[in-house]
């Protein structure tokens, strides 16, 4: 759905996250290899006061608007190292939780508008952007064995074990 507001003339009034999942294992190996990348375009915070929005658009700014409160407190969360991280404060940080405070490397793109106007919210986007920039997180290779395959190869070692046992015996 395509919205015109004040402050944007086609706006999509949601967030959109695009995730692509990889896994990867070598030939005759029970270690499987997996990777996630999320590509996230959040949808620009709103002053209600400032635009005079109304109705179902003001609804939706609410909502857009409160999203993006519950991904800050868990980005302030993350950069000050709390124990308790309120990932499931929100759909949305629950399905980024391990791209945001995981074992990850996270980019952020910040796009702020030229306009007098906009500088408060522009000034708001750079401080959330630099508080991403301050999140550290651990790197490692996110490899795992394969129960399935584990157990499908080792059934077989004891069929094959079997075998031998059954063959000399008779």
């Amino acid at each position: 759905m395509i919205s015109e507001t004040p402050s944007n003339m086609a706006s999509s009034r949601s967030h959109c996250i695009f995730t692509l999942a990889v896994d990867m294992r070598k030939p005759n190996s029970d270690v499987v290899r997996r990777s996630k990348l999320h590509l996230v375009d959040l949808a620009g915070s709103e002053r209600v006061k400032k635009t005079g929005i109304e109705g179902t658009v003001l609804r939706e700014a609410r909502y857009i608007n409160l999203s993006l409160h519950f991904l800050e407190q868990v980005i302030i969360s993350l950069q000050e190292r709390h124990k308790f991280v309120p990932y499931r404060n929100s759909m949305m940080t629950s399905v980024l939780r391990d791209s945001l405070g995981g074992n990850c490397k996270t980019v952020m793109v910040a796009t702020v508008s030229p306009e007098e106007l906009a500088l408060d919210e522009s000034v708001s986007t750079c401080r959330f952007a630099q508080r991403v920039a301050l999140i550290s997180n651990r790197l490692e290779l996110n490899e795992e064995i394969d129960p399935k395959l584990l157990i499908s190869r080792l059934k077989a070692q004891v069929l094959a074990k079997l075998g031998k046992c059954c063959c000399r015996a008779g």
